[in-house]
């Protein structure tokens, strides 16, 4: 063998895996067919049940990031809610949030050296009984005991050899995203978002001296926009919901990079096939909304290795991976849909209505506070972190 374990894709997913099995002992190659690092978007929320199995990046992921203790939600009348994460997650756990670029060169920075081949891809997979063979575009080929596609939710992998009938829908938003130099008006500490008209508009330190800032549009289809059209859509949409948000809009550079994508969301019927299996966004996509894609890759990845010091590098491993995963990402997928309910209309004390259980029928029941709200509904990941 070449390795016990090829993975494709070296983007969170895929280097959280290496990262993983190489701990236990298992032979890793990681191929990538960009020539250097890459990371699509701007920051990251890592939340507690992420940061459980990031471990082994040692105190040098907190120093990269920072810290979120509260998310503040101003809708246009100037009214606010805040969000307390250290209760929601409890025990003083709070997330993280990163700049995307920088955790992934933390990422390889503690693989060893060779471990991710750049500018590499397969154009081909023969699976035989003891393994599987590998065709590279460069004409070399290898044998591996198990492939990861970790290839993103636009799965080479999974659309040639797992389940190539599953396609990744429009989930109604495009989000605009940038980092800009944590200076006012973008100098704030907490997890800021303002919203008017179904869109939203926000921001939060991610470390560095550096912001995330972000414009997420309700539009009814995908949009494609040149890069030299990013600034001017944005500065149309902020326009659109109001005075706070067009002038805090304003303050950003037309010179700056902004990175304009649908959110899209995929859930695969098939995880394995035989020794190939999908892990990440290349067998699951949400909302970036729920800040939790990155951590159901990572938890994959968890899980994945688990399997294989269990049942060894053999099909057994990827078929008991599956089997667990399966009702998680499903049970997730349900989150995420009340995720979308919750942040669009949950404000301190919402009237839902009588409550039977509490009295009169006439007697108004009062929602719980978002941080009440966040709590329950982030109960069943609580057990992760």
């Amino acid at each position: 063998m070449d390795a016990d374990v090829l993975v494709v894709g070296a983007g969170i997913a895929g280097l959280t895996t290496a990262a993983r099995l190489l701990r236990l002992g298992v032979r890793v190659t990681v191929i990538e067919r960009a020539a250097e690092i890459q990371a699509a978007g701007a920051g990251i929320m890592l939340h507690p049940n992420a940061l459980a199995h990031l471990d082994h990046l040692g105190p040098e992921l907190h120093a990269t990031g920072t810290e979120i203790a509260r998310q503040v939600t101003t809708d246009p009348d100037g009214s606010a809610t805040s969000l307390d994460w250290a209760a929601v997650w409890g025990e003083g756990r709070l997330p993280l949030a990163v700049q995307r670029l920088r955790l992934a060169e933390l990422m390889v920075h503690h693989l060893p050296e060779g471990t991710v081949r750049w500018s590499t891809e397969p154009v081909a997979l023969h699976q035989h009984g003891d393994h599987v063979e590998v065709d590279f575009a460069d004409g070399r080929s290898g044998r591996y005991g198990l492939v990861i596609g970790a290839d993103g939710v636009n799965s080479w992998v999974r659309r040639q050899y797992v389940d190539p009938d599953a396609e990744p829908a429009y989930l109604g938003h495009v989000y605009w995203r940038t980092t800009v130099p944590s200076t006012a008006p973008f100098d704030f500490t907490d997890w800021r978002i303002w919203r008017a008209g179904g869109n939203f508009f926000g921001g939060m330190p991610i470390g560095g001296a550096r912001h995330h800032i972000f414009l997420q549009a309700a539009l009814d289809r995908p949009v494609k926009v040149a890069p030299e059209d990013a600034y001017p859509r944005l500065m149309a949409l902020a326009a659109e919901m109001g005075p706070q948000v067009a002038s805090l809009a304003g303050q950003l550079d037309p010179a700056d990079s902004y990175a304009v994508r649908p959110a899209l969301g995929l859930g695969v019927r098939r995880w394995v096939n035989g020794r190939i299996a999908l892990l990440g966004d290349a067998a699951h996509s949400f909302s970036p909304a729920t800040t939790q894609g990155g951590a159901m890759a990572i938890e994959d990845s968890a899980v994945l290795a688990e399997e294989i010091t269990r049942s060894g590098v053999a099909p057994r491993a990827l078929a008991d991976y599956e089997a667990r995963r399966t009702p998680r990402i499903r049970d997730f997928t349900r989150l995420a849909r009340l995720h979308g309910v919750l942040s669009s209309t949950v404000q301190h004390g919402l009237a839902l209505g009588p409550d039977p259980a509490s009295g009169p029928a006439h007697a108004p029941r009062t929602a719980p506070s978002p941080t009440a709200w966040f709590r329950r509904l982030y109960r069943p990941l609580l057990e992760a972190a």
